[in-house]
Order: structure tokens, then sequence, then C-alpha cells
């Protein structure tokens, strides 16, 4: 019986998406970032249109998201991006999050602000 649950739960494991949570970043504190309601308007922005479909980029007042590859799903893009709000905002000045699954590789880099 424990070797059968052990086949599913391994089988199943194989087709699920590998995503890890956001990795925020090192930096903090700065003071010309965008609000949290105005990224999850980024978050639409993005990943309601095509840009989920492949490298693109985005500017959104003094933010920035850019994705290196492409995600499975829109909904994958949206998971991702409020991943990173959620995890990072309000700690940290933006976050990255990874993604893998069905030949499909993302690396999602939000910023929320702009101090360069």
């Amino acid at each position: 019986m424990h070797f059968k649950f052990a086949v599913i739960a391994a089988t199943l494991a194989a087709f699920a998406p590998s995503a890890f949570a956001a990795t925020c970043y090192s930096a903090s504190g700065c003071k010309t970032c965008e609000s949290e309601s105005s990224m999850y308007d980024a978050r639409q922005a993005f990943c309601g249109g095509s840009d989920w479909q492949g490298t693109s980029s985005m500017s959104w007042g003094d933010a920035q998201v850019n994705l290196q590859g492409s995600f499975y799903s829109q909904q994958e893009c949206f998971d991702g991006f409020a991943n990173i709000i959620s995890q990072c905002y309000g700690h940290q000045d933006g976050g990255i999050y990874t993604y893998s699954y069905n030949g499909h590789d993302a690396r999602l880099d939000v910023d929320f602000c702009d101090c360069e």
C-alpha cells in the first residue's frame, strides 16, 4: 500500500509545476517606489496581456518588470507576480520568481522601486 502511494505521489510530482517561493532582493529602504496597489495593477497589465508568453520587459512608473523565458499559462504569471508582491513588498525593493514546468522556464524579476 505504501509503495503504491509513493508511486502515485512521485507521478503527480513529476507533472506539477516546479516553482519556488520568491527570492526577495537584499536591498530595501528605497523611498521612490510604486504602491502595493500599483504593483497589482502592473501585474494585471503584464500578465493580462501576452507578455507572459516570452522574454519581455515593462516599465510601470518607478517599477520595472523583466521576464526571461516563458510561463506555461497566463495563470502561472499571475501567481508568480503575486508571490513576489506578497512576500517582498514592504520588506525589500523587489524580488525574483523562478518557474519551470512542461518545457517552460521563466525568471520573473519585479523591481518595485527606482533607486539607482
